[in-house]
């Protein structure tokens, strides 16, 4: 059995903000993991964290560090597969 690849863009991060991406799972299914992709003028190479579950096990979100660089924006998607 297999579930969709579900894909979100992730808020710009403002200057000297944090921002926190996050893919939802439609209803029925969880998380199995996820990640990000960045673009724009800072490519978050630095960023610590790829990401995780969220606390109900319905998406996965990924936090953005400080950044001086309007206009970034990072993009979380997740993989979901259906439960029950």
């Amino acid at each position: 059995m297999s579930g969709p690849t579900i894909t979100v863009n992730g808020p710009s991060v403002p200057a000297d903000g944090v921002s926190v991406a996050t893919a939802v799972c439609p209803a029925g299914y969880t998380v199995t993991s996820g990640g990000y992709t960045s673009d724009g003028p800072n490519t978050y190479g630095g960023l610590g964290e790829k990401g995780h579950p969220n606390s109900t096990n319905t998406g996965w979100q990924v936090p953005a560090p400080l950044d001086n660089t309007p206009g970034a924006a990072i993009h979380a998607w997740a993989i979901c597969l259906p439960y029950g």
